[in-house]
């Protein structure tokens, strides 16, 4: 089930913040035109960075998002 007041903190959250649109579009273009990174990465380290992978990973999530509204 959605937690609505959840999901309305988010989006409100997510309409007043700033984005660095040039910043985005680069990296945007580079994914587009080199693909996605093929290098390996030791397992431990995965675990031991997780957090900060997974936040890595939202915030290109949202960046992804802000260009299909842009």
């Amino acid at each position: 089930m959605v937690d609505k007041k959840a999901l309305e903190t988010k989006i409100k959250e997510q309409s007043e913040k700033s984005w660095d649109n040039k910043s985005i579009v680069s990296w945007f273009k580079k994914l587009t035109k080199d693909g996605i990174s093929k290098k390996a990465i030791n397992p431990a380290k995965i675990i031991a960075n997780k957090q900060q992978i997974l936040d890595r990973i939202q915030r290109r999530g949202e960046e992804c998002e802000f260009l299909s509204h842009s």
